[in-house]
This record gives C-alpha cells, sequence and structure tokens, in this order.
C-alpha cells in the first residue's frame, strides 16, 4: 500500500512524486546514453546495416567511427557534424529527441548547416541555459586555456578523434583528469550535481593532481626514460662524410683549444655548417626514436649525394613490409587527417588511387595533380613512416598531421611543439643570451 510522506532530500514521497522522478530519472539516462550512430539511424541518414559495416572497419582500422562513415560515403561530413551537435544538445536537455531528428533530416534533405536547419523547422533554443560541453567545462574550471582549447576543437572536428583523447595526447589533460571531468559531465546532465558543483570539484581535483606533480618533479622522480644516441662523429664517419684519421684530428683539436666537436670540424673546413646542422637534427632523431641509427646514416649520405633537404631525405626513407606495425593505407591517413577529400575516388585522368600499393608513388601523384602541395607531401611521408614504425599510433598520427596541416613548419618541428620529442641541442636564436651560435654545436 502505498504512504506519503517525504524522502532523504525532503521531496514529497508519494506514489505520484516517486513515478514521476524514476520516470526523469530513465529519461535523463536514455538521453546520456544516445549514441550518434542511433541518432543517425533514426534520422534515417544511416542504416543498421551501415552502422556495424563502419564499426567493423573501424575495430580493425583504429580508426574513428565517425570518419570511416564519412569516407565510406554513407554520410557527408556536415552530415556528420550535425550529429554530433545534436547529440549534445538532447544529452543537455537543451533540445528534445523529435526536435534534432526533425533538424537532421533537413540537413540532409535540404543540404544546409544543423543551425540552419533548426531556424528551418522554427525550433529555438533556450538562451538562458548553459551548455555542458567538455571543452566549455574544462575552460571554466580553468583546466585547458582557451587558445589550447580551439586548437583541440578545430582539429577534433577536422579528424573526428574525441576531443578528450586530443587533449591527452596534446598533453593538455591526463587520463585520470579526463575520467573525473567525463564523470562530473554526467553528473551535470543527470541532474544530480549543478553546473557550478561541477565546475568547482573539477578545479579542486586540478590543483590536487597538480601538486603531487610538482612534488614528484621536486623529488626527482621525473627525469624520464634515459636515451639512446649516437655520437655525432660516429655518425660523420659512418655517412663517408668525414674519414676517421679527420675526426680523431677534429676531437683533438676540440679537447686541446676548449671547443665544440662541431666548431672544430667547421674551422678545419672537413664540414660545412648545413651539414652539420643535419647531422645534430638526425642525431636528435635517434635519440628521440623518430629515426633509428642505419636510417640517420642513409638520410644523411642521401643529402651529400644528391644535395637535397632534409624533409626530402626523411621522405624517401621506407620502412619494410615486414617490419611495418601499421595496417592502415596512405589514402585513409590522409583522408581522415582532412588533407584530402573524403569522398573522392580518382583525381585527374588517372586510375583511382586506392588501387596504387606504392606509398611514394600515391605521394607523388596526389602532388602532381595539385592535390596536396609539397609541404604537405613531404609532411605525410614522415608521418606514414612514423606510423609504420609504430612510433606513432593512428590517432597520435591523425592530430600530428592535422595540426601540421594548420602551421608553416616541418612534420619533426610539429612534434617538438606537440612535446613528444625532446630538443637535445639548441638552435640558433632559441635563447636570445646567445651571442653566437656555438652552443648549436654542444654535442
Amino acid at each position: 500500500m502505498w504512504t506519503s510522506g517525504y524522502d532523504l532530500q525532503g521531496a514529497p514521497f508519494t506514489p505520484i512524486a516517486t513515478l514521476q522522478r524514476l520516470s526523469e530519472q530513465r529519461m535523463n539516462q536514455a538521453k546520456i546514453d544516445l549514441r550518434i550512430g542511433e541518432l543517425l539511424i533514426e534520422s534515417g541518414i544511416l542504416t543498421k546495416q551501415d552502422l556495424e559495416q563502419a564499426m567493423k572497419t573501424a575495430e580493425a582500422t583504429s580508426l574513428p567511427v565517425g570518419r570511416v562513415l564519412v569516407m565510406a560515403g554513407f554520410l557527408s561530413d556536415t552530415e556528420f557534424q550535425a550529429a554530433v551537435q545534436a547529440q549534445s544538445l538532447i544529452r543537455d536537455s537543451l533540445m528534445p529527441l523529435e526536435n534534432a531528428v526533425k533538424a537532421l533530416k533537413l540537413v540532409t534533405d535540404q543540404h544546409t548547416s544543423f543551425q540552419n536547419a533548426l531556424e528551418m523547422s522554427g525550433y529555438k533554443q533556450p538562451e538562458d541555459r548553459e551548455s555542458n560541453k567538455l571543452g566549455e567545462l574544462l575552460l571554466a574550471s580553468k583546466i585547458v586555456p582557451l587558445e589550447s582549447l580551439d586548437t583541440a576543437v578545430r582539429t577534433s572536428s577536422g579528424t573526428g578523434l574525441p576531443l578528450g583523447r586530443l587533449l591527452i595526447s596534446l598533453g593538455l589533460l591526463t587520463d585520470e583528469l579526463l575520467a573525473t571531468s567525463l564523470f562530473a559531465q554526467q553528473l551535470i546532465r543527470s541532474g544530480k550535481v549543478t553546473r557550478q558543483q561541477a565546475i568547482d570539484g573539477l578545479q579542486a581535483a586540478y590543483h590536487r593532481r597538480h601538486a603531487i606533480e610538482k612534488r614528484l618533479a621536486e623529488q626527482g622522480f621525473y627525469h624520464g626514460p634515459r636515451r639512446n644516441s649516437i655520437r655525432l662523429g660516429e655518425l660523420l664517419v659512418r655517412a663517408q662524410l668525414l674519414l676517421q684519421d679527420e675526426l680523431d684530428s677534429a676531437l683533438e683539436a676540440a679537447l686541446l683549444e676548449k671547443k665544440f666537436l662541431g666548431q672544430a670540424l667547421i674551422e678545419s673546413e672537413l664540414i660545412k655548417e648545413d651539414m652539420l646542422n643535419n647531422a645534430l637534427q638526425f642525431q636528435e632523431m635517434v635519440a628521440n626514436e623518430t629515426l633509428d641509427v642505419d636510417g640517420a646514416i642513409s638520410a644523411l649520405r642521401e643529402i651529400h649525394a644528391i644535395h637535397c633537404t632534409l624533409p626530402e631525405a626523411l621522405a624517401i626513407l621506407e620502412v619494410p613490409p615486414e617490419a611495418s606495425k601499421s595496417r592502415v593505407s596512405y589514402l585513409e591517413v590522409m583522408k581522415v587527417a582532412g588533407l584530402i577529400n573524403p569522398t573522392e575516388q580518382n583525381f585527374g585522368n588517372n586510375a583511382p588511387f586506392i588501387q596504387t600499393p606504392d606509398v611514394h608513388r600515391t605521394a607523388r601523384m596526389l602532388m602532381t595533380n595539385g592535390i596536396i602541395d609539397e609541404r604537405i607531401y613531404l609532411g605525410s611521408l614522415r608521418c606514414f613512416y612514423l606510423l609504420s614504425t609504430g612510433w606513432l599510433n593512428m590517432q597520435q598520427g591523425i592530430i600530428a598531421l592535422n595540426y601540421f596541416h594548420h602551421k608553416n613548419c616541418t612534420f619533426d618541428d610539429v612534434l617538438f611543439e606537440l612535446r613528444w620529442a625532446v630538443r637535445t641541442f639548441v638552435r640558433p636564436g632559441e635563447d636570445p643570451y646567445l651571442e653566437n651560435t656555438q652552443t648549436m654545436f654542444s654535442v
């Protein structure tokens, strides 16, 4: 028999009130659990069979399901982005499911944006309610700065990778803090905490973690792994740019005159400054394990033999098929990273690139047909090399390549900017207190 009274929170405890609360809890949980695939199927944009096929491909290639759906032509990038926006609005209780479905159908039928579709459907979002997107919570909690968040959001939009994983890869968030943030987001959406309570809790969690990491660093626990490398002189000798006797003489001069080896080599006119700089960069790559010793020797020798640039020498390098650790094709990487049109199958009058097994030939054809420029050509081949060797996983490769696409630098410079690789020597102009470039030669 039903009785009346009050619960622990002081809310009326009656049959009707209890049923209402249970109904609200189920509805909130349904909103949280709503997946983009389900939303696309409900809107008639995607079939269940299409989604199942895409999920199998995503599992086999380690690609995001959303990007697989776009690459396979099951939906357009506009439709996918619209579904992401709709999902967020539904989860934040800013839009009923039926309105989202109606707007998504208009996106497809009218070939328009989600915002235009909302206006066409006559739906107006509540102005007095804030959304609880992950990025907005992190920004409000002062965990991630606006500029960094904008970069991550743009990359997420261009690649289809989850924002949280991107922030971790960019070094802006830890796994633990991401888990806490997502949990806080879920608590807000289920109505268990207020937005401000969640923000206050995230700030406290961030400051606790920051204090722990700082204390560990002060106690010497954050030195990082020891890195293997190759000595500068050995690299130059094995690349046949220097004789062993010449190296011995330069080492003696450097010792007696208290100079760096690189400085002694240049003053003795044994090598030129640009070759020294290239050798130092290859030595740094070996230390970061983005290049093995044989690859460094081969690339350095190539620069000397055909007078190419360092990025060109790196682009020539190939990974033997038996040593490759990646099952993803060059074209898949380029499409997912947003560097070529996902729906394009033929370029110019050539056969479909998807039929071309040679990575370097495919890249050259893309450049010849004006699909990519020379900088993208060189950077993408460098990225694919690191994917093939297993130094980068697919997610990291997409992040780095998309980041590289929006920067005017080399692909290896991107690795330093993302802090995935470390500097092992000082470049000219990096230290305002340096009067000359001799610290370049500190090896």
